[in-house]
């Protein structure tokens, strides 16, 4: 019968650096010995199956508002500081439940839609060209650094209508808020750079928001604050902080993404030239990365009553770790889970979560992988690793991708 705890049989992952940079044997043991865990040391519970992780995502006994448990596990010093700021992230449509939920996600639609996303292709090209034209620089290219990092810090920053001059601040910005969300515990220092980049970035949008109101615009903004006085539509808190969220949400997952894709291909000879005979595999290559290396591994939500999974029963009030990482190499679900096969068209990925709080940026972030890869390839058909500088992981408790790939494009 599943137990709820590992029997201290070795550290648990995210506690070790190495279990942390390979930790998909352990993920295994844990499906099979020990699918519910909790880890006392931050009083979580971690789920490791694909079908529990699934029937989760949708579980509407678990709420997405989590921010008070996040203060909670704050160090004390810090609390105050992040009280102060909760307010903002509470706007998160990511964070509501239910009809709060489906009225933020109905309001920003109207700006984020289909048609909307489906137009962004040219200017992901266009972007993903220059990027390679400014960053190429004596045959070589960092693909995580000058390319995943910055291809998607550019397409949602015009989309959303930051001044191209601003780009970098944004990304600076961003990598302060997935840092203090990832890092499990949460530290000091991780709160006092949280809070310096909320108020520099909810006083940068709302400026943004008021130059759409003395010149109004067709974007992303200017959508969002015209349906403002509509029935649902957003307050400015909402606006800000929902521009704030798609920001974040899609920067540095996508930067994981297109990372892992270049060193998977330039690890697994045999699966790039495959995608050479075949261009028609890219799409399944992009979804068979996004579930052999879940950019985003982890996400949290809390248990508003007792519930009980795999035989073991979560308290109410429980922190719920949703191991996404686990679940998408798990082999009840995809055969031969520990095999990267771009022809294996998997399905019923998690990479994107599930279910009301699915990511609504999915298609976005499957179209710049998509594009940044046809693209690169197109542009530089023998590009390889550079074996005279290291790989550099951003592998934390809830994230995976490389920070810098070094590549020769010679």
């Amino acid at each position: 019968m599943a137990t709820a705890q590992s029997g201290g049989r070795e550290p648990f992952f995210i506690d070790d650096p190495a279990l942390l940079d390979d930790p998909y044997a352990a993920f295994a043991r844990y499906r099979a010995e020990s699918p519910v865990y909790h880890h006392a040391p931050v009083d979580q519970w971690f789920v490791f199956r694909h079908g529990d992780v699934s029937d989760l995502f949708r579980d509407p006994r678990l709420s997405a508002d989590r921010m008070k448990g996040f203060v909670d596990q704050a160090p004390e010093a810090v609390r105050p500081e992040l009280r102060a700021i909760v307010p903002l992230f509470e706007s998160w449509t990511i964070m509501k439940d239910g009809p709060e939920h489906t009225r933020l996600r109905h309001a920003l639609n109207q700006g984020f839609n289909a048609t909307a996303v489906k137009a962004l292709a040219p200017l992901i090209e266009a972007s993903a060209n220059q990027l390679i034209d400014e960053r190429v620089r004596d045959g070589r290219f960092d693909v995580a650094d000058d390319y995943g990092f910055r291809l998607p810090a550019h397409i949602l920053s015009d989309f959303l209508g930051v001044h191209v001059e601003d780009r970098d601040k944004i990304i600076e910005w961003s990598v302060d808020f997935v840092d203090f969300f990832n890092e499990i515990p949460i530290t000091e220092a991780t709160t006092h750079r949280l809070s310096r980049s909320v108020s520099a970035m909810n006083d940068y949008t709302m400026d943004l928001i008021n130059e759409r109101r003395r010149s109004p615009k067709n974007d992303f903004l200017g959508t969002l604050l015209a349906s403002a006085d509509t029935p649902g539509g957003l307050s400015d808190t909402e606006i800000v902080g929902n521009a704030i969220l798609l920001l974040l949400a899609g920067h540095i997952a996508v930067r994981n993404m297109i990372g892992n894709i270049f060193f998977l291909l330039d690890g697994l000879p045999e699966a790039r030239a495959q995608l050479d005979a075949n261009p028609a595999l890219l799409e399944p290559m992009v979804d068979e990365a996004l579930r052999f290396e879940a950019p985003v591994t982890l996400i949290p939500r809390v248990a508003l009553e007792p519930i009980e999974v795999a035989g073991i029963t979560i308290p109410e009030g429980a922190l719920v770790q949703l191991s996404i990482a686990s679940a998408n190499r798990d082999e009840t679900q995809f055969p031969d889970p520990d095999r990267f096969d771009i022809a294996r068209r998997p399905g019923h990925i998690l990479s994107f979560g599930r279910g009301p709080h699915g990511c609504a940026g999915a298609h976005l972030a499957r179209m710049q992988g998509a594009i940044a890869t046809r693209v690169l390839l197109a542009r530089y058909p023998a590009i390889r690793r550079d074996e005279d500088k290291p790989i550099v992981w951003y592998r934390t408790a809830a994230n995976r991708g490389p920070i810098n790939l070094p590549m020769r494009v010679d």
